[in-house]
């Protein structure tokens, strides 16, 4: 999640607790809130190593008990004794609702590191939700503003924004068993099937499975009720390798309602690259590790150099650039001249 929820959530659990001093609370509430998200500096320095470790070891169980017992022991430190115990429970509280929050969305977060390197997501909700954050902000707001019923109020707003979260976990349970009768079909076995919300509703969701490098993706509006399904149409890319549409039933807007569907199919690009040196075998790998729906969108020769550029469609957004597209520039030779990690067009 972004920073202002987190920072909102953090705040509103620092009231809840017992403590020497409510602003103080408040205040280490919201640096525990943010403190995982250190790693998100990384983008300035290496991209590279921004894909590789964001939501790493920083947002997993091991640094969660580490930063609590530190952030424990300054406040000792800083206050005396009795300030031990207060903001162990508040870390504790606080770093586990940012995982928490994180695990919800797309991204993918490693929960297990050191010890796995696996990113998990449950795929709930959308990186920035106003309605989500709405809800906390004015429970923070109500808590810090009342010092008497302030609490209560933030912890009705915690509760409001949890329900809203359910709801939203109830709905990728339905997109996601919607995805699986679309793409795991005799004609496409889907080896990866998945249901990815899409920005400023919990009713809109990118349906999306892969299968042999061909990459299938339809945008739906829940609650979606449709009969039969039959294929209608077909044809080739619209520029290579853009997406194949085939419509079931009749296509609508993007995202579609009861009894329509529009689904597109993505075909990477065709390529000479048999084996890719070793530093951009290295570099690639990296990238493939962190794509979900990894898809190899442009292979071209130019002025010299051949180009392949990756993205990865978890995050295609109808209308909005990719972010993280990796450029390999290979020589004539197929050595690595240069590479980039920056953000790409997206067909709307």
């Amino acid at each position: 999640m972004d920073p202002l929820t987190h920072l909102a959530t953090g705040v509103i659990f620092s009231q809840l607790a017992p403590a020497p001093s409510r602003w103080w609370a408040a205040l280490a509430g919201a640096v525990f809130s943010v403190l995982p998200d250190v790693d998100y500096f990384l983008i300035f320095w290496d991209r590279l190593a921004f894909i590789r470790y964001h939501r790493g070891f920083s947002h997993s169980l091991a640094a969660l008990a580490l930063f609590a017992l530190a952030g424990a022991l300054l406040g000792r430190w800083l206050g005396g004794p009795r300030w031990f115990r207060p903001l162990l429970i508040l870390g504790v509280t606080v770093l586990l609702s940012h995982l928490l929050l994180d695990l919800a969305t797309s991204y993918g977060t490693q929960l297990f590191s050191p010890f796995s390197s696996r990113r998990l997501s449950l795929d709930w909700i959308f990186i920035i939700d106003p309605y989500f954050t709405g809800l906390l902000l004015a429970g923070a707001s109500a808590s810090l503003a009342f010092p008497l019923r302030g609490p209560r109020v933030g912890a009705g707003f915690l509760t409001a924004a949890a329900i809203y979260l359910l709801v939203c976990a109830f709905s990728h349970h339905q997109a996601l068993d919607l995805a699986r009768r679309i793409f795991q079909t005799p004609d496409f076995q889907g080896q990866s099937v998945a249901a990815l919300p899409q920005p400023f509703s919990c009713r809109r969701w990118h349906l999306i499975a892969a299968s042999e490098g061909t990459i299938r993706q339809a945008f739906v509006h829940l609650p979606f009720t449709a009969g039969l399904w039959s294929e209608a149409g077909g044809g080739q890319p619209e520029d290579p390798p853009g997406p194949r549409t085939s419509e079931r039933q009749t296509p609508a807007t993007l995202y579609q309602g009861p009894g329509r569907l529009t689904i597109q199919t993505w075909t990477p690009a065709p390529t000479a690259i048999r084996a890719y040196p070793p530093e951009a075998a290295a570099i690639l790998a990296v990238f493939l590790d962190f794509a979900r729906f990894p898809f190899l969108r442009r292979a071209e020769f130019r002025e010299g150099e051949q180009i392949l550029e990756w993205l990865d469609l978890r995050f295609f957004i109808p209308g909005r650039a990719f972010p993280f597209v990796l450029q390999l520039h290979l020589d004539d030779q197929g050595k690595l001249r240069h590479w980039l990690i920056g953000r790409g067009g997206s067909k709307p």
